[in-house]
């Protein structure tokens, strides 16, 4: 139902204009019919056109419902759907070790391993600690383009796990917008839905937090992506 929903939202345009052009049609065909039985002398030429009528006004009664059902559902339920919460059994994963990259060759016994750094956002003043299958964005990714619905998909695995949130800022001076949030750690699994239609197209931060189980933050994960318009 969620796939339904987000397909019909990000084609609302297009349908628009397919109801308009269905509409345009018969309106025409209703009203030569129209004219048709009011010029019509016998019974059965009357008759005749009196279907054409019905048949008509039928489809146009059809195409606006489907039009009020495409405005509902693009309107409200993708809405609806993108600000969710959603809730799951915890799950409890041991937290693992960040992986590290050794140069090839003998390595000198006082090397230090250097960890491979997670693809996030290095913006001044931004804080951001991602860390993969702990606390992590994994879809979309660090400098992807979006648009219409986004499905994110992540982990949330920090100790003293409560809660998670995740929010949104234009680029420059952050002024974060929360958009949905949620309980129960996800290990690449999805967080929520982050509904992009109606924001002007631009590079945004995107911002997953986690909480503890007092509610006070205690680490963020900042990515950078490029919101566009949806193709239509």
């Amino acid at each position: 139902m969620d796939a339904i929903i987000k397909f019909l939202a990000d084609l609302e345009v297009p349908i628009y204009l397919i109801l308009g052009v269905v509409a345009v049609v018969y309106l025409r065909r209703l009203t030569l019919a129209l004219d048709e039985r009011k010029s019509s002398v016998f019974g059965l030429e009357r008759e005749a056109a009196q279907t054409k009528v019905v048949s008509a006004a039928t489809v146009m009664i059809l195409v606006a419902l489907l039009a009020v059902g495409e405005f509902i559902v693009a309107t409200f339920l993708a809405g609806e759907l993108a600000q969710q919460p959603l809730y799951a059994t915890p799950t409890i994963t041991v937290l693992t070790t960040p992986t590290t990259t050794l140069p090839a060759g003998p390595v000198p016994t006082d090397a230090t391993p250097t960890p491979t750094p997670y693809p996030q956002a290095q913006i001044e003043g931004i804080e951001s600690n991602c860390q993969a299958e702990v606390l992590e964005i994994s879809e979309p990714k660090q400098g992807s383009e979006v648009s219409g619905v986004v499905e994110l998909i992540g982990s949330v695995n920090t100790p003293n796990f409560g809660s998670y949130q995740y929010e949104y800022s234009v680029m420059g001076q952050p002024n974060w917008q929360t958009i949905a949030a949620g309980s129960g750690m996800r290990i690449q699994a999805s967080l929520g839905f982050w509904y992009t239609t109606n924001l002007v197209p631009g590079d945004y931060m995107l911002r997953l937090v986690a909480l503890d189980n007092q509610g006070e933050r205690t680490a963020a994960c900042v990515i950078v992506v490029k919101v566009s318009a949806p193709q239509e």
